[in-house]
């Protein structure tokens, strides 16, 4: 009995020893996640529904990520001096432009500095969506455990905690159906072939054929029908068609 205890007293007192050790070696969380290679996706086999808030829009406007619903959403959190963040932009800027389709949005929040300076920072034609701290309420709260910082939660309305931002960049993916299917702390290659397939599949292909807008030019009903035919499985019916006399 009397080594059990014993047994018992030096875990604990290990635990407690380690659990110090750590606060006091590892780094501010806060201010870098790390560079390339460093962390990797958490893919959640059961993605919950993405949490709404709001955020205040470049031309000074308030939207709400639910805005974005029906679109493949990366929710990229970053700050100024976070120093993987540029060069994360980058490789998104990059994946956008190859993916190449309006129901990826490419989301950069950024609450921490001040809204004039992000404002400054959007680059029109980028493909990049960048999102400022709202001008009313409280948008984030320090995470601290022992009187050290370690990230941040994103608040919604009700001054709930909706998303934990542990280090920049952090990225969170939303699926079309508006769930969270993904998550990743730390600067990731978006443009990497790996990767850029897993976004593109998330999207999904696109229409197989733009409906004619009003100016553009419409084939007779006939014609389109018949183009229209898979011709390996009814050659002869188009065959047909072609030899028919016009009427």
């Amino acid at each position: 009995m009397r080594r059990a205890r014993l047994r018992f007293c030096l875990s604990t007192l290990l635990v407690a020893l380690l659990t110090s050790a750590w606060l006091h070696i590892v780094p501010d969380l806060a201010k870098a996640a790390g560079g390339p290679g460093e962390g990797q996706f958490q893919i959640f086999p059961n993605p919950p529904s993405a949490s709404d808030f709001r955020m205040g829009s470049l031309d000074g406007g308030v939207f709400r990520l639910s805005d974005l619903k029906g679109s493949v959403v990366l929710l990229n959190f970053w700050r100024k001096d976070c120093r993987f963040c540029a060069q994360e932009k980058r490789h998104l800027k990059s994946m956008v432009k190859q993916v190449n389709r309006p129901d990826l949005k490419v989301l950069c929040v950024n609450f921490w500095d001040s809204p004039a300076w992000v404002r400054l920072q959007g680059e029109p034609g980028s493909g990049l969506v960048y999102a400022t701290k709202p001008d009313e309420g409280q948008s984030v709260l320090e995470n601290t455990v022992r009187g050290r910082l370690m990230g941040y939660f994103v608040l919604n309305d009700a001054r709930e905690a909706v998303y934990e931002i542990k280090g920049f960049p952090s990225t969170y993916v939303i699926d079309k159906a508006g769930r969270v299917v993904a998550s990743h702390l730390g600067l990731v290659d978006w443009s990497t072939p790996s990767v850029k397939q897993w976004i593109a599949g998330l999207v999904g292909p696109g229409e197989q054929r733009r409906p004619a807008g009003p100016q553009e030019y419409q084939l007779p009903g006939w014609l389109d029908g018949i183009l229209s035919r898979p011709v390996d499985k009814d050659y002869g019916a188009v065959r047909r068609a072609q030899a028919a006399p016009l009427r």
